[in-house]
C-alpha cells in the first residue's frame, strides 16, 4: 500500500470517527451503511468499519417510519376522536435527496439516502389532513408539518410524475489490485407527487410509489370537491 492511499484511509477513519461521535447505535449502524462502499464482485476487502446490507438498511427505515400512526398524527393535529374517513388513509415512505448528509447506490441499484419522510393524508367527511415527518438515519434532525384543507376550498388537484438526475453520489471503483478512486454518479430519481390548490397557496406531497393508490383517491377527492362546492 502506498503512502499515499495510506493516508487516505487515515482521512477516511477520521470522518468516520467523527461522524459516529454521541451517535445512537441506530445511528451509527446507519452511518456504517454510508461509509462501507462496495466492492467488485471477487474483491477481498477488510471491512474496519462494521458492514450493514441493503436490507439491514432497509429495516431500520420501515422501523422509523412506523414510529409514527394515524393516531399519533390526530394526536398530533387536536383531534381526540377519529373522523370517520371518506378514503382509505395513506402512508408513505419516501427517501429524501435534498439536504441529505450522505447518498448511497445499493448492491440492487437503488438509491438510499440518509433522510426519510413520511406522509400521512387523511380524508375526513368535510376536511383533508396533510402530515409529514422528515427524519435523518444519522443523527436527531426532525421535521413535522402539518395541515388541514377544507374540500370547498381546494380549487384544483393533480397528480405528476417527474424522473430527474436528483444529485450525485461519490463511489469508489477500481480493482482489487489498482488504487481506488473517487468518480461522481448521477443517480436518476422519479419522483410522484400530488398537488392541492387552495386560494394563495399550494400544497405538494411526495406519494413515492403509490400511484396507482394516489390517482384512485384523486378520482373520488374531485367528486368530494364539486359536492362540497354545490353545499
Amino acid at each position: 500500500m502506498t503512502e499515499e492511499m495510506k493516508e487516505e484511509q487515515a482521512r477516511r477513519q477520521l470522518a468516520y470517527e467523527d461522524a459516529i461521535k454521541g451517535k445512537t447505535d441506530e445511528e451509527i449502524l446507519a452511518v456504517n451503511y454510508f461509509f462501507n462502499k462496495q466492492t467488485k464482485k471477487g474483491c477481498v476487502r477488510k471491512h474496519d468499519i462494521p458492514a450493514v446490507t441493503d436490507e439491514q438498511f432497509d429495516e431500520l427505515v420501515s422501523k422509523r417510519a412506523n414510529e409514527i400512526t394515524s393516531q399519533g398524527v390526530l394526536a398530533a393535529m387536536g383531534l381526540t376522536t377519529p373522523p370517520v374517513w371518506i378514503i382509505d388513509p395513506l402512508k408513505v415512505c419516501t427517501p429524501e435527496f435534498e439536504d441529505a448528509e450522505y447518498v448511497r447506490m445499493g448492491a440492487d441499484d437503488k438509491a438510499r439516502t440518509s433522510r426519510i419522510t413520511t406522509t400521512f393524508l387523511l380524508y375526513a367527511q368535510d376536511i383533508m389532513y396533510i402530515y409529514t415527518r422528515t427524519v435523518s438515519l444519522t443523527d436527531r434532525f426532525c421535521d413535522e408539518t402539518s395541515a388541514s384543507i377544507l374540500y370547498k376550498d381546494i380549487t384544483s388537484v393533480s397528480l405528476n410524475t417527474v424522473t430527474t438526475e436528483v444529485r450525485h453520489d461519490v463511489l469508489e471503483a477500481g480493482g482489487c489490485m489498482r488504487k481506488a478512486k473517487e468518480i461522481p454518479v448521477w443517480i436518476p430519481g422519479t419522483t410522484n407527487t400530488v398537488s392541492f390548490t387552495v386560494p394563495g397557496k399550494t400544497y405538494t406531497v411526495n406519494v413515492g410509489g403509490a400511484k396507482a393508490v394516489m390517482t384512485a383517491a384523486v378520482a373520488n377527492l374531485r367528486a368530494k370537491i364539486a359536492e362540497s362546492k354545490k353545499k
